[in-house]
């Protein structure tokens, strides 16, 4: 019997539809074409950027824009229309290309061991790029199969929002004029456009901020019905591509004039001493349109904070003797270890707060399963990844809430699916490390580090389901000490295989928490979650090589580290293992350090008590202060700045967030598709 439309639960049968046939097939080759191509363009953006300031940003929403606007150019050439499953399919593909550079670590531990490592009294590391591929092609879709099981626990038992993924469904749903598609964005309950927004602008409750920007949460709100006209899409990706024409136009002056990247704010002795200048780059602006004024408005306060009160009380005390803007023995890298204080109090609270939240889930639903009669057992023992239907008394007994009837066997992920996957890239996994790491990597982290895999990518998957971040800043270092308790800390191999087997944990939860946001999206959108799997693990496997070769490209042309080129993710890595061993920090930065992660401990457990209260917006984010110092306030100031635009823009004019995020995106992408002009040019001189 098929489910009742009027079911209590709030979840409504999925109505038929002409593209339903396509469902199975939105894996198309214009599909793939137009998102390798988007994805690419997106994975450049990513590495500049990512080097240079520790920010990516998977872009879901723009994705599917650019892809339903690109497709419909040639729609006059194509023998079928275009559905909704293939823009699905494009924006997960396109964001896990686009996301390579952080998913394998380039921007991330793999420089800081091929970079840093020295300032920690180790040999740097020179990868080769045959090296790099084989991590890379190793790790890449590790965390994918992990979450691919939880679909039935968290999309469809949980009805987690997702809220990016759940906008993106919702704008697919709108480019279509789908009502059916919008319909699904919240099955039991709708907040208020106001509640929304806040969520948007607001650090997550659980009190951490990730690396991954969330390109869609400033635009949540303006879907939440079906009121955008068509034509406002045309509009919308004129605005896009005028925007990015402009930034890639300021790229070019600013490469033939570089004083636009440092730009004085109180005077030049101030700029040059102590670090106070502005970045003039549109890009910046653009993350702060995206971001938002509440964390930027934290992060601007952590550069007051570190850059204007204890970096000259750090230089004046003779403990940084260096010039501001080093890190060995100047006060960036001291305000940096302050900084890391900030969030690991911060990750120690949200992480504990998260696992009472699984155990007193489990155990409250341990309680309920054994106060249920064994009928009631017969019809509920249904797999996580299996149909929902089971037969019962001769007749079969569906389960409303968990709607899989109309999908065939070959279009889920199945259990045989899963262990075959997930064995044979483990087993992958384990051979690269012997055979390509043997000689960096402590044979004792590998079996930790598998077990931590599965707990880590949980983690990170309910949090982006509750909060729209994955948690993976908060996961790398805890990854990190824990670590830190299997390998010697005497070993020679410490650091690398602390470094290595920490980013492989971060990595994998954030690729399982992104595939969760594609299944959210697949599930408003009728798109086979088996045909999402496909899609993100061509699109990892695509962004290997695309990554690899940027990497490899950027390191032989630039210097880095370097002013333009600080690798602020890769120095983290660093502080967090300098504080494990307590060795090569400058002097008081322990304790300075440990202050601080009482005031991150405090600020973290306070945004968790006031998730429901209005002062919760007055207690600031400890990550996001954390991130104000070790990004020079150059980059902060015009992130503010951009967060404040929003806000000028709707008071003054009728410009939605919707139209100001694809402004912002294509102030973004500019600067970053210009940077490999940019790139090309150096080599050329050099």
């Amino acid at each position: 019997m098929p489910p009742s439309s009027g079911d209590d639960s709030g979840t409504q049968a999925i109505a038929p539809h002409p593209s339903a046939a396509l469902a199975d097939n939105g894996l198309t080759w214009r599909a793939i074409v137009c998102a390798l191509i988007l994805g690419t363009g997106v994975c450049l953006t990513n590495m500049y950027f990512g080097l240079q300031a520790g920010m990516v940003n998977a872009m879901p929403m723009q994705s599917a824009l650019l892809g339903f606007a690109f497709l419909q150019c040639f729609k006059a050439h194509f023998s079928t229309a275009l559905t909704p499953q293939e823009i699905a399919l494009i924006e997960v593909m396109a964001g896990a290309l686009g996301l390579a550079p952080f998913t394998s670590g380039l921007t991330s531990f793999i420089s800081a061991l091929q970079f840093l490592v020295d300032s920690d009294h180790d040999t740097g590391l020179e990868f080769t790029t045959s090296q790099l591929l084989i991590w890379s092609l190793s790790t890449c879709v590790l965390g994918i199969v992990l979450g691919a099981p939880f679909r039935r626990l968290f999309i469809l038992q949980e009805k987690l929002r997702f809220p990016s993924a759940t906008a993106t469904g919702t704008l697919i749903g709108v480019l279509f004029n789908r009502k059916d598609i919008i319909a699904r964005a919240n099955p039991s309950s709708k907040p208020t456009p106001d509640q929304t927004l806040g969520d948007a602008q607001a650090t997550p409750s659980t009190g951490f901020e990730g690396h991954v920007c969330d390109s869609s949460s400033a635009i949540r709100h303006d879907y939440d019905e079906p009121t955008v006209k068509q034509d406002e899409h045309r509009s919308n990706i004129r605005i896009l591509l005028l925007s990015l024409v402009g930034s890639a136009t300021f790229g070019i002056v600013s490469y033939l004039v570089p004083v636009l990247h440092r730009v004085p704010l109180f005077g030049s002795e101030i700029a040059e001493k102590w670090l106070w200048a502005l970045d003039l780059s549109p890009a910046y602006l653009g993350y702060g349109i995206i971001i938002g004024p509440a964390i930027n408005t934290y992060t601007l306060l952590g550069a007051v904070v570190g850059w204007g009160i204890l970096s000259p009380i750090a230089k004046y005390n003779g403990w940084t003797p260096g010039s501001v803007d080093e890190f060995d023995n100047g006060a960036r890298g001291w305000i940096l270890c302050v900084g890391m204080g900030l969030i690991l109090g911060d990750t120690f609270v949200a992480l504990a707060w998260i696992t009472i939240q699984l155990i007193g889930n489990s155990v409250k639903a341990s309680l309920v399963s054994r106060s249920r009669s064994p009928a009631d057992h017969l019809q509920e023992q249904v797999s996580l990844l299996s149909g929902s239907s089971v037969i019962h008394d001769d007749r079969q007994v569906e389960d409303h809430s968990l709607p899989d009837q109309h999908w065939s066997s070959s279009s889920l992920v199945t259990p045989s699916l899963v262990f075959w996957l997930g064995s044979t890239l483990f087993f992958v996994l384990l051979v690269s490390l012997l055979l390509g790491f043997r000689h960096v990597v402590s044979s004792f982290a590998i079996p930790i580090t598998a077990l931590m895999m599965p707990f880590a990518a949980l983690i990170s998957m309910r949090s982006l389901g509750e909060t729209d971040n994955g948690a993976s800043l908060a996961i790398g270092r805890l990854a990190q000490f824990i670590n830190a308790l299997v390998v010697p800390l005497s070993s020679t191999m410490f650091t690398s295989t602390n470094l290595l087997m920490s980013g492989a944990i971060e990595s994998g939860a954030s690729q399982a928490s992104q595939h969760m946001g594609g299944l959210r999206t697949a599930y408003m959108t009728n798109t086979a979650p088996r045909l999402i799997l496909h899609a993100q693990m061509l699109g990892s496997y695509v962004g290997s090589f695309v990554a690899v070769s940027l990497y490899k490209t950027y390191t032989s042309i630039k210097k880095i580290p370097s002013q333009e080129f600080g690798i602020p993710d890769a120095r983290l890595y660093i502080v967090t293992v300098q504080m494990i061993r307590q060795q090569g920090l400058p002097p008081k930065a322990m304790e300075f350090a440990s202050v601080a992660f009482m005031i991150g401990a405090i600020c973290g457990g306070l945004r968790i008590v006031g998730k429901d209260h209005w002062w919760r917006y007055l207690v600031p984010s400890a990550v996001a202060m954390a991130v104000g110092m070790y990004i020079p306030p150059a980059i902060t100031i015009p992130r503010a700045i951009g967060g404040l635009i929003p806000v000028v823009a709707q008071q003054q004019s009728s410009l939605t967030s919707f139209t100001m995020t694809c402004c912002a995106t294509g102030l973004i992408l500019g600067q970053g598709l210009f940077s490999l002009v940019a790139l090309l040019l150096d080599a050329f001189h050099g």
